[in-house]
């Protein structure tokens, strides 16, 4: 049982490994693809954008939010975590009281949902079959 149980916590962990790389490449791809939405002007430095479309993914604009989006592993690597520490992504992801949402995060884990649930079943199908 304990080897079941030590063969099964590393099948887990590369499974988990692998979703938590699927979903952040899904966030970074959002955001890097443009979509259309309306022109503004910014300041520092004066530049032109297009913001996208309330309810869409952001349009990169700088490319510090994409750069920002990271992963990390916790709990022995049985937890994968994605975000940015860049407070404006949180502003982004579920808008603010003069902004509406830009999700990019939440999308993502969306996109993948239904390919994670198959990794997963996979995974623990296959120890199964082994018997280890």
């Amino acid at each position: 049982m304990r080897k079941f149980a030590k063969v099964s916590d590393e099948e887990m962990k590369k499974t988990i490994q692998v979703a938590t790389l699927m979903v952040h490449g899904t966030a970074v791809k959002s955001i890097q693809k443009s979509s259309p939405g309306e022109s503004q002007i910014r300041y520092k430095p004066r530049r032109g954008v297009v913001a996208a479309k309330p309810g869409k993914a952001p349009n990169t604009d700088t490319g510090r939010l994409v750069q920002s989006i990271a992963f990390e592993f916790e709990d022995g690597g049985m937890k994968g975590l994605v975000g940015t520490n860049l407070r404006y992504g949180k502003h982004l992801e579920f808008g603010t009281n003069k902004m509406a949402a830009r999700p990019w995060l939440k999308p993502a884990v969306r996109a993948n949902r239904k390919k994670i649930e198959k990794l997963f079943e996979k995974t623990l199908a296959d120890a199964v079959k082994r018997g280890t």
